[in-house]
């Protein structure tokens, strides 16, 4: 079980991951618990390698095991997860729906009804906007990938527009924070200790910024 927690957390670190590109590593993992939890009710062992190792030792078949304690820990997991991701569940028929608008199975109420309550958004315009989005012909024919939200226009899908920039934008985790502090203690050391605010700051930005500024066009814009 250990192991399969640091998986989960190897895969929820990274730079530049959104709360989209996590929902589906912590469900995958809501699912395992469920697997493990029938498995382990039908003394199937197969995902507890030294459990069975444990057993060949001492002689003992599956049958022998006694598997209640272990269920209970597992179940106990697995309400500590539902507890822990409310918000995300909230979230994740959006970012479903966001990911891919076509489905056959889109339930277009329950979205609209989500956008609403987590983005405060006019219910009725929201409404309309998908309606026309799911019956847009052009667009659908194009839909290739998540660039395609691109190519709505901000007058015909305003709301649907602000609604991938605000999954956009939401912080998955704490790697940005942690990885400033950490450029911090670089940049601020001892011997730069009186380096003022606004400069720690610039340097924090440039350390922390995947943007590459085009020093081309930077340096044809220079007056000489």
């Amino acid at each position: 079980m250990t192991a399969m927690l640091n998986k989960l957390n190897l895969d929820l670190q990274g730079k530049d991951k959104t709360i989209v590109d996590m929902i589906s590593p912590m469900a995958a993992f809501k699912q395992k618990l469920k697997l493990v939890s029938s498995q382990l009710h039908q003394l199937q062992l197969r995902n507890f390698r030294n459990m069975m190792s444990e057993l060949e030792n001492q002689g003992k078949d599956c049958d022998q095991f006694d598997s209640a304690r272990y269920i209970e820990q597992v179940q106990n997991l697995a309400s500590y997860f539902d507890r822990r991701l409310q918000d995300i569940a909230t979230i994740e028929p959006v970012a479903t729906y966001m990911c891919f608008p076509f489905g056959k199975i889109t339930n277009v109420e329950d979205i609209q009804s989500r956008m609403e309550s987590i983005f405060n958004m006019d219910i009725c315009e929201v409404e309309n906007e998908l309606l026309k989005l799911k019956n847009d012909i052009q667009i659908k024919s194009r839909a290739t990938g998540g660039s395609f939200w691109n190519l709505l226009s901000e007058e015909k899908y305003p709301n649907v527009r602000k609604c991938v920039m605000y999954l956009t934008a939401f912080f998955g985790s704490t790697y940005l924070c942690e990885s400033t502090f950490s450029h911090m203690k670089h940049i601020k050391s001892r011997y730069r200790s009186t380096m003022s605010d606004e400069h720690l700051d610039a340097c924090l930005r440039l350390a922390v910024t995947a943007y590459s500024p085009n020093y081309t066009k930077l340096a044809d814009n220079m007056q000489y």
